[in-house]
């Protein structure tokens, strides 16, 4: 009898803008490692990139040193729904034409896994879902992910899918097996992600626990990982050692929410990173938590190969930081900026994030955390507020904003859909210029 096969997909991206910032699908890659050890065979298809050498240079991954670069762009027809700003609207990914000829060059699977990642970027999802109806009328095509756990309904009611699986795929393993009419294992946390199936260009994702012990009130990881789980530092040291020694990975991209949480846990992890001698490079995806950055934890960021720092500020405002859970204070950024610094770090490689357009945020206030930032030289990465269903903020977001929240599209940060009306797109875009003016080139 012939093992089953099933596809995992990871979908097309439609946005004002995107960059591949070391974006990886890693549930996928756990979600394969499971269907592997329950006998499935298993195949990944990454939309967004892919490195194929039969495809034309123009469709390679553009990647810089660092392993990050461009996604191929595609403009699109705006959808009518979203307000007429000045940006193009586009496709990030590889081209229909193109993955027709990659889906008709595979056999076809039992089962589709479709991933989702922002909730507004359903678009992409919705014409990925459909090219696979074409490709294979009748195979099963199974969503998940962020979009699919947040807007389940939506998803249901919008998308050519088959089923739709919200919430961690460890608490669905049940409802999986049952649509894949298969056994699963009853538990699987942790796996070892299969790296080998999704490391392009170099880069895989690293994510050493699930969920978060915080309670950010803009962030929706409690609707996605309701419990917070730490991964034991000798696990997270043997799926490093693998897939850098064995598969060749250059670059980790960590994932984790709190890395730094357990500041004697993260010293002996990156300790260990540290000791495995291979020659990669440590990335921050999210940022990380300023409390934890003690000058123990910066020497070993240091020597375990952290290239890329990203502190997790939000705002310099007192009030502000208490009122989105007081998990980071202004002395506590600048103390952790010392510690990095004494550490060896360069400014060059340290960053912070800073929120704009929360409900009932100003736009002085996002202009003096910019300042505080700039003051040390440092780099403030501006991340506009999208809402997010079910999180504790997302009541007054909708009740701030002018637009239907129901509708996904419309959560897209780039229409600072719920801020202020003295921080509307163009007082960002001038915030923004004054830093590109501070960095001319995008350094310190």
């Amino acid at each position: 009898m012939t093992a089953p096969h099933v596809l995992l997909v990871n979908p097309l991206i439609h946005d004002f803008a995107a960059y591949d910032f070391w974006a990886r699908p890693l549930g996928l890659s756990i979600v394969g490692s499971v269907l592997r050890r329950a006998g499935f065979l298993v195949d990944l298809l990454d939309c967004t990139a892919s490195s194929d050498p039969a495809l034309p240079p123009k469709l390679r991954p553009k990647r810089k040193a660092d392993g990050s670069g461009k996604f191929v762009r595609t403009p699109l027809q705006r959808p009518s729904i979203l307000p007429d700003i000045p940006r193009r609207y586009s496709r990030y990914g590889l081209p229909p034409d193109i993955l027709r000829k990659i889906l008709s060059s595979k056999r076809r699977p039992d089962a589709v896994l479709l991933t989702s990642m922002m909730t507004y970027w359903y678009g992409g999802v919705r014409e990925t879902s459909e090219l696979l109806r074409e490709q294979w009328p009748g195979v099963p095509i199974i969503l998940g992910g962020v979009y699919a756990t947040l807007c389940a309904d939506h998803a249901r009611e919008n998308l050519p899918v088959d089923s739709v699986v919200a919430g961690p795929v460890e608490s669905n393993l049940d409802a999986l097996s049952e649509l894949l009419d298969a056994p699963l294992p009853a538990s699987f946390m942790p796996v070892d992600p299969a790296y080998e199936l999704d490391a392009a260009g170099g880069v895989a994702a690293l994510l050493t626990s699930r969920g978060c012990p915080y309670a950010c009130p803009y962030c929706g990881v409690k609707a996605l990982h309701p419990q917070f789980v730490q991964h034991d530092p000798a696990w997270v040291e043997r799926v490093v050692r693998h897939a850098a020694l064995e598969l060749g990975v250059k670059h980790f991209a960590v994932y984790d929410d709190a890395l730094l949480f357990d500041s004697a846990r993260a010293e002996d992890i990156l300790l260990r990173l540290a000791r495995i001698g291979a020659d990669f490079q440590l990335h921050t995806a999210s940022g990380l938590s300023c409390r934890g950055l003690t000058p123990a934890v910066a020497r070993v960021m240091k020597a375990a190969g952290f290239v890329t720092v990203r502190l997790g500020l939000e705002t310099a405002d007192a009030a502000a930081q208490l009122a989105l859970g007081g998990k980071v204070s202004t002395d506590e950024f600048d103390a952790a900026v010392e510690n990095l610094l004494a550490a060896g770090f360069a400014k060059k490689q340290i960053g912070a994030y800073i929120m704009a357009g929360m409900p009932g945020q100003s736009r002085n206030e996002v202009e003096r955390t910019v300042d505080h930032v700039l003051a040390r030289n440092l780099q403030p990465h501006v991340s506009e507020y999208s809402p997010v269903p079910h999180s504790a903020m997302f009541a007054a977001g909708v009740a701030a904003s002018p637009y239907d929240l129901s509708e996904p599209l419309l959560h897209n940060p780039t229409l600072l859909s719920c801020a202020e009306s003295d921080l509307n797109y163009a007082a960002v875009g001038e915030i923004k210029r004054r830093i590109r003016e501070y960095f001319p080139r995008g350094g310190n």
